[in-house]
């Protein structure tokens, strides 16, 4: 996840921003995790530099089979 940053940010604290709130997983729900409004944003960004590097429309060979609540489309 962490090669993935850009704009210099510093892979280290990236994790450590994702690692915080991935912990609590097994924890009673509703358990808080404290992020500041920087470490937010950093997320953002990261996952926005992702985002932008992925293709928008996947090319997949036919047939293709379309799933949704049991129905299937062709």
């Amino acid at each position: 996840m962490a090669a993935a940053t850009a704009q210099g940010m510093d892979p280290t604290v990236l994790d450590d921003i994702i690692r915080r709130p991935t912990e609590v997983r097994s924890a009673r729900p509703g358990k808080q995790v404290q992020l500041s409004e920087s470490e937010i944003k950093q997320l953002c960004v990261a996952s926005k530099d992702i985002f932008v590097q992925q293709p928008n429309l996947l090319e997949l060979e036919a047939p293709i089979k379309i799933c949704e609540f049991g129905n299937f489309w062709r």
